[in-house]
């Protein structure tokens, strides 16, 4: 089977299964609010916050607050929002959707496979059930939002500071490996000074590893540049399935 053949039929099997999904069309701008959930300027300030992130990282977020998702399931609806807007950069799919939708109470967020390690199932449902869905409850939509893609663009520019609640916990490798180190020169300077110095003696100072005495760096942010993007659209960004979601 050639590959024209198989493009057509993913095309043709993507089509039927979003076919009946009235999604909405594509919108101008990342923040489309059908259910009126947001204050105009509420829903500006998130659209420039979102449009200066895509900018300057290249990955694009997209809000979409619906009335209702018809026949279509939640997670089938916003994944379809994704594919089809194109969310993300096109090679990186670095998108993420989240979606509202009022008449059954549902919070999705989809994933761009190119995010997915950054934003994990895991921690998007910690973020539906922390921040959207207590926000939410109280009928504050800008502010749930708004704290939620806070954390989402820190985690994904590798700034989040985790608070320790219910995130994994241990001691660094790093620390393990340089408090081992300590204890053995320790234990040799002890013995070293009980024994004497004889000709044989290698005692001395103790040891500290170049990494903390500012020898080479260690920056676990990264770089998210790219930016430069146009702001007239989604990039065509791709997605494998990756997200979670809740009620409220």
């Amino acid at each position: 089977m050639g590959n024209s053949v198989r493009l057509l039929i993913g095309f043709l099997l993507l089509s039927l299964s979003m076919w009946g999904q009235d999604i909405p069309a594509k919108p101008d701008g990342y923040v489309l609010d059908q259910a009126g959930l947001l204050q105009a300027n509420e829903a500006q300030q998130l659209e420039q916050k979102l449009r200066g992130y895509a900018d300057s990282t290249s990955t694009q977020f997209a809000i979409v607050l619906v009335t209702s998702t018809g026949n279509s399931d939640p997670y089938d609806y916003a994944m379809a929002i994704g594919k089809t807007w194109g969310v993300g950069q096109k090679g990186k799919n670095n998108g993420v959707v989240i979606l509202v939708s009022m008449d059954n109470r549902k919070i999705r967020i989809v994933t761009g496979r190119g995010i997915e390690d950054v934003l994990p199932d895991a921690t998007c449902k910690r973020i539906i059930n922390r921040i959207l869905k207590p926000y939410f409850k109280r009928g504050d939509y800008y502010n749930g939002l708004d704290v939620a893609t806070t954390e989402m663009m820190q985690r994904a520019s590798g700034q989040f500071q985790s608070e320790g609640s219910d995130e994994p916990s241990g001691i660094p490798v790093f620390i393990i490996v340089f408090l081992i180190i300590i204890i053995i020169n320790i234990i040799r300077a002890i013995k070293n000074k009980g024994g004497g110095s004889n000709p044989g003696s290698r005692g001395g100072g103790m040891f500290f590893p170049p990494i903390f005495l500012g020898g080479g760096g260690y920056d676990r942010g990264g770089s998210s540049g790219g930016g430069g993007f146009d702001f007239g659209g989604f990039g065509g960004g791709d997605f494998g399935g990756g997200g979670a979601g809740g009620d409220f």
